[in-house]
């Protein structure tokens, strides 16, 4: 096995771009920063890869998607097969053209057909275009909402949800056994748009994927409706422009300094739209034109924030379990007063959403599912029950992730702002405005609030800063919190669920590295570390009867947790 030296001084007299070169060799008198860019390669997970633009086996760059994109190719070719096809889009991030082209270049160059968009797309339309070209999976470049400097290569099934753990780890293997310089088979990008095996793509899925997205809401026109709107810098406007005034959205105004993509985001510190500071510019215009709604999505335009106009002229950010729970209890809500609210139907959360979306859903009579974190997880669930015929309604995480219909299997961040806008104009003409309804929605089912704290880990050493506190909490398990024990542990990482007297009991969803504390009063803590970010998420949640009892005892448990670690 060879040193990270080695492999660093092996980079240098292969690559061949400039800004490569430049970069190499201004760290090599840098071992730290050797060491850090070249001691292993760059994880690839069910998510795909997601790192720091720039040079090593450890970031971004030409060599690393080059070196993934033939693994997978040996992935998909395993038995001789043949005829395959893949399709490939990308956002507003620094490279992801020339990444996305480069993935191109080298599936054709392995003989399968590349359709690649002419123009940065969305992640959930490349779902759709992946299950409407009958194609054997899809790429999409983006690193989602992390900061600037991040780039990333989600992987997706030919059903449309994000490649599976199993199918994974295969891929991994194959990437592990290739050289990037010597392995990776490429031809040019005008050759295989000239022989075919590079198609370019576009109005066709946008046009199909714009009327899906319309069928779906409705056309009814709300004129009185105000909104305000920012892409962020990202991927999302072009399906915003399309599908709201087609979907009766008139009164549409858009964040003029933040309309146009770019990778470098200058407006913002992270385009995040749940991070109020990314919805300043959206919140102040919204202010000017006393809009009921300032809305947001990230890059790839999977995720969205909100911000609703108050009585008295300010806004207040929903988070992403409030908006969840809105259009759980609007699509519910519209759908029984259709008459077409069946009992088979039913919603989908992560297992740290909040459990009031479970209440809502009783209160209608359908399903609750419950899964783990990742949007792959909901389209899996969704792949299954078509079998039986039960209905999908809506599907979605805390962490500002949505879904409705099943024409895609990710999340939609244009879909969700849409359904938002029309729920607040179904509610408008039944004199409630959506702050209204959610406080309705305490009041009947309990004041369940939330919070998320981020650690963060950062060097070399910050994954086993992550390892260290996980395996602490396995070692020594929390019997109480403040004033409230701990009625029941799960660890996702042995599927076990410990109850305070001890006894113990299966865990019936999949392994993850995750502990759960069940406590009193129908509060939680979950921690796990972030499947795509070098962090850990803390999540709390609690459930009192009024707001001011939930705000004190939320505050309370997650003082006392965050000092035991």
């Amino acid at each position: 096995m060879i040193s990270y030296k080695e492999t660093y001084s092996r980079w240098k007299t292969s690559v061949k771009e400039e800004y490569l070169l430049k970069e190499l060799e201004s760290i090599q008198d840098d071992d730290v920063q050797i060491k850090e860019r070249f001691i292993s390669d760059l994880p690839f997970g069910t998510a795909g890869l997601r790192g720091i633009i720039g040079a090593g086996t450890m970031r971004m760059n030409r060599y690393v998607i080059g070196r993934t994109t033939q693994g997978l190719a040996d992935y998909l070719l395993t038995g001789g097969k043949s005829g395959r096809c893949m399709v490939i889009a990308y956002d507003s991030r620094q490279f992801s053209s020339e990444f996305a082209r480069e993935t191109a270049c080298v599936f054709a160059g392995n003989g399968i057909q590349a359709c690649i968009f002419k123009q940065l797309t969305s992640v959930p339309e490349l779902s759709f275009a992946v299950r409407h070209l009958k194609a054997d999976g899809g790429i999409v470049i983006t690193a989602s909402h992390n900061p600037r400097e991040y780039n990333g290569y989600k992987v997706y099934s030919p059903y449309g949800g994000q490649l599976g753990p199993e199918e994974s780890l295969e891929v991994m293997k194959s990437i592990r056994r290739l050289d990037p310089f010597a392995d990776v088979k490429r031809i040019g990008y005008r050759e295989g748009v000239d022989s075919g095996m590079i198609r370019e793509i576009g109005e066709e899925i946008d046009r199909l994927y714009y009327e899906s997205i319309v069928a779906l809401c409705g056309d009814e026109p709300a004129e009185n409706l105000k909104v305000v709107y920012t892409p962020l810098h990202g991927a999302g406007l072009r399906t915003v422009e399309h599908v709201f005034p087609a979907a009766g959205i008139m009164n549409l105004s858009i964040v003029e300094e933040q309309r146009m993509p770019d990778g470098l985001f200058p407006t913002v510190n992270s385009p995040n739209p749940e991070d109020p500071g990314a919805m300043k510019m959206a919140i102040v215009l919204a202010g000017r034109l006393e809009a009921d709604l300032a809305i947001g999505t990230d890059p790839d335009a999977d995720r969205m924030g909100a911000a609703v106009r108050r009585q008295d002229g300010n806004y207040v950010m929903l988070t992403g379990n409030q908006i969840g729970c809105l259009l759980v209890n609007y699509l519910l809500e519209k759908r029984r007063s259709l008459g077409m609210l069946r009992p088979s139907d039913y919603i989908v959360k992560s297992f740290v959403s909040t459990d009031m979306a479970d209440a809502i859903a009783r209160h209608y009579g359908v399903a609750s599912y419950t899964v783990m974190t990742g949007f792959r997880f909901i389209a899996e669930l969704i792949k299954k029950n078509e079998q039986t015929n039960d209905g999908f309604i809506f599907g979605f995480e805390e962490s500002y992730g949505f879904l409705a219909g099943t024409f895609a299997r990710d999340k939609d961040g244009v879909l969700a702002a849409l359904l938002l806008c029309k729920a607040a104009q179904y509610y408008r003409k039944r004199n409630q405005s959506l702050l209204n309804v959610l406080e309705t929605l305490y009041q009947n089912h309990g004041y369940y609030l939330d919070g998320v704290k981020n650690i963060a880990f950062k060097g070399l050493d910050g994954m086993d800063q992550m390892k260290s506190i996980m395996a602490g909490l396995r070692l020594k398990p929390v019997a109480r919190i403040g004033d409230l024990a701990v009625k029941y542990t799960e660890d996702y990482l042995s599927r076990k669920r410990t109850a305070a007297d001890g006894t113990v009991k299966d865990i019936e969803l999949p392994t993850a590295d995750a502990i759960k504390l069940i406590l009193e009063n129908s509060a939680w803590i979950c921690i796990r570390p972030s499947g795509t970010e070098p962090k850990i998420k803390i999540y709390y949640a609690v459930c009192e009867s009024t707001r001011e009892e939930s705000e004190t005892r939320l505050k309370n448990i997650a003082a006392g947790f965050e000092k035991m670690i």
